[in-house]
């Protein structure tokens, strides 16, 4: 799974943890330094960043445990918008 950079750069604002260089989708966001406040503030950015509402049902903590699994919840709103 390829993470996007424009996808890192939103992320990486809120992962003081994070060491340089590419994320990858294994990386636990909560090990970077995501907490509970940084989530909300996440949340924000990423729907002004892709122009869309991220529906409550995906807000939950498997969605939030990786790069890689918050990427995958994400892609999948991006293509149904796309395509709807």
């Amino acid at each position: 799974m390829e993470i996007p950079h424009e996808f890192q750069a939103i992320l990486r604002r809120h992962l003081p943890y994070a060491e340089p260089g590419e994320l990858t989708p294994g990386d636990e966001l909560t090990a970077l330094g995501l907490d509970s406040m940084g989530v909300v503030q996440l949340l924000v950015d990423l729907e002004d960043g892709y122009g869309l509402e991220l529906p409550d049902d995906i807000l939950d903590e498997e969605t939030f445990a990786t790069v890689g699994s918050l990427w995958a919840a994400l892609a999948v709103l991006l293509e149904s918008e796309r395509v709807g």
